[in-house]
Parts: C-alpha cells; structure tokens; sequence
C-alpha cells in the first residue's frame, strides 16, 4: 500500500514556501493492510466509563494533522475504542489503552474518541509499543469536555527504529470545560503529531505539553493549533526536545483568537536543546487575531547547553557524556512524571537511556 499525503500538519497562515514550514508532503510504501491482533483496552472500564458507538455531541471536531491523515484512519482503520464518561463521574482510575507495532501486526490504525459529560473527568492513556522493522502506526483521537468537564489524555509513542508513526488529535470543549494533552513522541525513524483544540465555552481551558527527542536521521513534524471561540477562555502550549546527530524537526504552534472571544488567554512555548551541527531545526510560533481584547504570547529558545552548567556537572564528578545525558533526561521529567503509571514511566526511562547510551 502507498500513502500519499500532500498537505499534511497545515500551518493556518501561510509564509514563504521557501522556508519549509507551511505543511508537509509524505510519500511512503506502507506494510500490508491487516486486522490487527495486538492488545488494546487494559482491564476493566473504571465505573461510570463505558464503551459508545455513534456520533460525538459536537459532531468531528478539526484535527491537528488535517483531513488527509483523518479520511485516511476513516477508511483503514483496524483498531480503536470510543468512550464515554457519565455526567458527574470522577473516574477513580485512568484507562488504559496499548497498541502494539511488530511483526505480527505490522499495520495499526487505530481511531479513538472521548466524550466526557457535563461535571464528569476521565484520564486515558495511550502507548504505542513495538520494534517492527518496518512499521506503521497511524492514530486519531477525538476529544469532547462539556460544561465543567475534564479529559486528560496522555500518549506515549516508542515505536522502532523502522517505524513511521502519526498522532493526531481533534478537540472540543464546552463552558468551563478543560482539555488536558500531554504527547510524548520519542521513537520511530520519522514521527508526525497534531493536535487543534476548539475551545468554544466560557472559561474553557486548553493544556499541552509535548516533549520529543531526535537521534541518528530521524525525522520529526508538529502541529498545534488552540482556537479561543468562546470569552475567557485560555490556551497553555509547552514544548521541549532534544535534537543530535543529523535529525531534524518542525515545530508549528498557532494561537487563534476568533472574533468574540474577549478576554481570552494563550500562551505558548518551545525549548529545545541542539547537540550537533547537522540538526535542522524549524519552529513557527504563530499568533492569530481577530479579536482586540485578547493576551497572547509565545516564545521560543533554541541553542547549545549552557557550558556553566555543564561545567558545574563535571566539577561533581560526572563525564562530559553523562552530564549531557543528565540534562537531557532532566529535559523530559516534567512531562514524563505527569505519566500515572509506573510501569509505563519506567518504559520511558529504559527507551530514552538506550537511546543515549548510543552517543
């Protein structure tokens, strides 16, 4: 099978084509389509949180990727879950969902949504696993917080060496409804996320946090777009990676304030640590603004480690490669201990030191 994507991870306003950044074009030979036979949901259902079919109650929301890679998960999909979470339910315990990338199923698509209703919370876990030579993983996830609700979706991708990977997340919050996005894209030779969240009631509320690390020639593409429809509402975006050898990443992340949406809050950031000259780097942080009464930053650092606190590192006894690894393991914990689970922490832990035990 081919997969053809010609634009892919859209920035939402153009700049020069010359610059590299405005989308992605992705042509790849893919495994064979196949049912796939792996693990998905761990365990029981906390109760209140039950399985659905049907429609989301604000119908599909835009994704961060865009509507190729969507149609794409509509017409292959071969795994996935959707959820609800009755109104006022405080689910007691996250779910648990693993999708697992090897030889046996060297194809996953899989297509999950989360509707939490009015009052209700829910924390999901995905992970996607797998050392397949040549793998495929291709995700969508969609997101509905109603009036006062809270979903919290954390993904973990540590795919192989061989893997092409693509996380991509559409979401919708209602009044005072929170969005809570937490994206860990660490493996795969060439990795794709995206994510827009709608928030359209008063006082909803959107957090992302992210962090990636490219090695060797890996290839790494991202996508966030907060749009603040309805008043007061507030949107928080915070990125960080490492990048070495001759990897490269691309890092687009979009404030949209629509007309009518007064009083609203958004805030991004990206920080990124650079370990050789052969990295490209590409970041554009973008403001939109139809709406005068509004408060919108970002800021972006990119460079070397800091050679004083190198320095102080190796003044305690640690080599200049152990240091390094330190600061790039200290880079992730902000992310990574938001991870409510201590199996899947220390998968992480164990992924990333392999990863660096190879500089």
């Amino acid at each position: 099978m081919d997969l053809n994507f010609q634009h892919t991870n859209v920035l939402p306003a153009r700049t020069w084509n010359r610059l590299g950044i405005n989308d992605t074009a992705l042509a790849e030979e893919l495994p064979p389509a196949a049912p796939y036979t792996g693990p998905g949901p761990a365990g029981e259902l906390p109760e209140g949180v039950a399985a659905f079919s049907g429609p989301l109650p604000a119908g599909e929301p835009e994704t961060g990727m865009g509507h190729e890679e969507a149609d794409f998960v509509a017409e292959h999909r071969n795994c996935g879950v959707s959820l609800k979470v009755a109104a006022g339910v405080h689910a007691k315990t996250p779910v648990f969902l693993t999708y697992r990338v090897d030889e046996n199923s060297p194809f996953v698509v899989d297509e999950n949504a989360v509707v939490a209703e009015e009052g209700s919370d829910v924390t999901v876990v995905v992970s996607y696993l797998g050392g397949a030579r040549r793998g495929f993983h291709a995700g969508l996830t969609r997101l509905y917080a109603a009036k006062g609700a809270s979903v919290r979706l954390i993904q973990v991708q540590l795919l192989g060496d061989g893997c092409l990977g693509m996380d991509n997340i559409g979401a919708a919050a209602g009044e005072g409804g929170t969005i809570h996005v937490i994206q860990a894209e660490l493996g795969g030779r060439k990795a794709l996320a995206g994510c827009k969240a709608r928030l359209e009631g008063l006082r909803s509320r959107l957090s992302l946090d992210a962090i990636y690390f490219g090695d060797r020639s890996r290839s790494i593409d991202i996508n966030y777009v907060a749009q603040h429809v309805g008043r007061k509402t507030r949107s928080d975006i915070r990125v960080s990676g490492a990048l070495l050898d001759e990897s490269e990443k691309t890092f687009r992340g979009t404030i949209d304030f629509v007309r009518g949406a007064k009083q609203a809050v958004g805030k991004e950031s990206e920080f990124n640590l650079l370990f050789s000259p052969k990295v490209r780097n590409r970041t554009a942080p973008l403001i939109l603004c139809a709406e005068e009464d509004v408060d919108g930053q970002h800021a972006a650092s990119t460079g070397k480690i800091d050679e004083n606190r190198l320095f102080y590192l190796m003044t305690r006894g640690l080599s200049e490669l152990e240091a390094k690894k330190l600061i790039i393991k200290a880079q992730f914990r902000p992310v990574t201990d938001q991870i409510p689970d201590e199996k899947l922490r220390n998968a992480v832990a164990e992924y990333v030191e392999k990863r660096l035990n190879r500089l």
